[in-house]
């Protein structure tokens, strides 16, 4: 009877791990009839583990080689379109440029893929979420027409120990996502609540559900635009798998009868702490 306790615990141990998990189970105490099994189990976890750590590695190396040879091209698209006279060389200048500068944004998300999926998350200590929220906001909104973005913070700090980075990758992805989505005739809406709860949402055509279901699928989009890279919500997808918190889609956006909404809960210190 220990000996299928053991066993049984052994079991309720590799139910319950994350899907994306792959540390050894823990097999002390192993009956010596199944530790061969259990052996072999973490021996395959770990040839797991190796083996989509180096897909990411590549990926995300690959992706920063490509950043230097990506800018100089850039550089001389733009000094061919300033020293042509002939204006269809111009265009296709133009249009070598524009393709070059989506390939960037590509590698970009590529790197950031690899950091959400393989990298450390959660630090030990904890710092304030408005401080990362306020910076992506401006950083995005300079690139953007101004006024496109409204951002409400809590008055009170809200600690996390969430990595900001991590923070910044996640909150960029969702306000650029909503920018290049949503309705230019209404400000996408970037709300962080004093429990931690972000809320990205934007004006725009309702989206039915099979294409919610759909959207944090690596490479899929919500409309015709080349200029995006079907990356951003998988990014903020695998940042929350990663933290255990879901990443809840939601069109219309509450409280409205158009839109979409992105939620997603962060871990925050207990205030009463």
């Amino acid at each position: 009877m220990p000996s299928r306790r053991v066993s049984h615990r052994f079991g309720e141990r590799l139910d319950a791990r994350h899907a994306r998990d792959l540390s050894p189970v823990p097999d002390d105490e192993i009956p010596s009839e199944i530790a061969p099994v259990a052996a072999t189990l973490n021996r395959l976890l770990g040839r797991l583990k190796a083996s989509f750590d180096a897909e990411r590695s590549f990926a995300a190396n690959a992706a920063h080689e490509l950043r230097t040879p990506l800018a100089g091209a850039i550089a001389q698209a733009q000094r061919l379109q300033s020293e042509t006279r002939d204006p269809a060389a111009g265009v296709r200048a133009a249009e070598i440029e524009s393709t070059l500068k989506r390939l960037t944004r590509l590698s970009e998300r590529l790197m950031q893929l690899a950091r959400a999926e393989g990298g450390q998350l959660r630090l030990d200590h904890s710092s304030d979420l408005r401080i990362a929220a306020r910076v992506v906001v401006a950083e995005v909104a300079r690139k953007e027409v101004p006024g496109r973005i409204a951002l409400a913070l809590p008055e009170t700090p809200v600690m996390s120990d969430l990595d900001p980075d991590a923070f910044g990758i996640l909150c960029r992805n969702l306000v650029e996502n909503a920018l290049r989505h949503g309705s230019e005739a209404s400000p996408v809406e970037v709300t962080l609540t004093p429990d931690g709860e972000l809320i990205v949402a934007n004006d725009g055509p309702v989206l039915p559900s099979e294409t919610l279901a759909r959207l944090t699928g690596r490479f899929e989009r919500a409309g015709a635009r080349a200029d995006g890279s079907g990356l951003g919500l998988a990014i903020v997808a695998a940042i929350a798998d990663r933290i255990e918190s879901p990443l809840v889609l939601r069109s219309p956006r509450p409280g409205a009868s158009s839109g979409f909404a992105a939620c997603i809960r962060l871990p925050v210190a207990d205030a009463g702490a």
